[in-house]
């Protein structure tokens, strides 16, 4: 089993002068506590507009500025956004080739096509539009990286005979992951080629029929590039301390504080579609503004993570792992069961509000205690 760290730019409610920068600023520190506690990989994400869920736009910048301070660990975007109007194909290539080089061969591309409406109408698109926009681009992309001279003449890009630089350090490609949300997606992604991305929210042993799907999808693959990524991933919050009581009412206090700004900007998730399914698209950002405050005042909201669970076993069948190290490494051991390939973390779900020292401690004490233990 593979180990990950995800960071989330969540900043909080306003003012932003403090915070926002240095959310942002401990984001990358917490991939060199990573780096330095045995962690595999550094996910970071990007985001367009989501006020206070996260501020991190850049996806490929935040895993270059961890690259370069660190020497082991795997930088992945998580998860950059191949449409495009919002991030062209030949600029992506170019940057995590670019990324690759001066990492020495430790980036990975992970793609997708937007959390929401929010974004994507941003750049004059729609949830709809973005399908086969992403697909024309992740089919391009390796062939940018391995030919001498490329051109494409396509629906959604065009490019004139060119020699795409630089090339990547890391051959034939570097590894590509795409972001799923649905079990269509992920057999997709097992045909392609690409390592699957599930953000799950519940008992790690329902996603046990979405890993053979994608098992099954990959083994007989027709893949968009050189490397067959074969690599089921998910996360989980994290707070593992040797007082397990602390651990678990940490977990609890940041637990259901960016529920309202989740459920109104991730439109593309089918159980929260329905709450601004009437409201005409763009959203104003100001009409975005009232739907979280009517969302946060609703008793019946639904959230990835509910308030109220310390009980450790109701954590352990929830997959959420927060305590000591040995009830934590029994958690993780529940997504082994489940198949997985790379447990991702969360170490930070509210960053505004958390001790920082707090959570490099967790990190570190869960590479110290729980990480060896599935790595024999």
């Amino acid at each position: 089993m593979e180990f990950g760290i995800f960071s989330s730019g969540t900043v909080g409610p306003k003012p932003w002068e403090e915070s926002e920068p240095r959310v942002l600023r401990a984001d990358v520190k917490s991939g060199i506590v990573a780096d330095e506690a045995g962690f595999d990989t550094f996910w970071a994400p990007e985001h367009h507009c989501l006020e206070v869920y996260s501020h991190s736009s850049s996806s490929h910048l935040t895993c270059l500025a961890v690259g370069l301070q660190t020497k082991r660990i795997r930088v992945v975007t998580g998860i950059m956004n191949l449409c495009p109007s919002i991030n062209h194909p030949v600029r992506v290539a170019e940057q995590i080739a670019l990324i690759d080089i001066l990492t020495e061969g430790r980036v990975e591309l992970g793609t997708g096509r937007g959390s929401g409406s929010t974004e994507v109408n941003t750049f004059g698109l729609t949830n709809e539009d973005t399908r086969e926009l992403w697909e024309e681009a992740v089919r391009e992309i390796p062939k940018m990286w391995t030919r001498d001279l490329y051109s494409h003449n396509g629906k959604h890009f065009t490019v004139p005979e060119r020699c795409i630089l630089p090339k990547p350090v890391q051959k034939p490609h570097p590894p590509m992951w795409v972001t799923s949300s649905n079990p269509e997606t992920v057999e997709v992604a097992g045909r392609m080629g690409l390592g699957v991305a599930v953000f799950n929210f519940q008992d790690p042993l329902l996603l046990r029929p979405l890993v053979d799907t994608y098992k099954r999808a990959i083994e007989d693959p027709d893949p968009v590039g050189d490397v067959i990524n074969n690599k089921f991933m998910t996360i989980a919050p994290l707070v593992c301390l040797e007082d397990g009581d602390l651990a678990r009412r940490i977990q609890d206090d940041r637990a259901g504080q960016i529920d309202a700004h989740f459920s109104v900007y991730f439109d593309t998730i089918r159980g929260l579609a329905e709450r601004t399914q009437d409201e005409p698209r763009p959203v104003s950002q100001t009409r975005l503004r009232e739907l979280v405050a009517e969302a946060a005042a609703d008793p019946e909201l639904p959230g990835p993570f509910a308030k109220g669970m310390v009980d450790p076993e109701v954590l352990h069948q929830n997959g959420i792992c927060a305590g000591t190290p040995d009830e934590v490494a029994r958690t993780v051991g529940r997504y082994q069961e489940a198949g997985i390939d790379q447990l991702v973390m969360l170490p930070r779900l509210a960053s505004w509000m958390e001790d920082e020292e707090q959570v490099w401690k967790s990190l570190r004490l869960f590479g110290k205690e729980v990480i060896p233990r599935f790595k024999s």
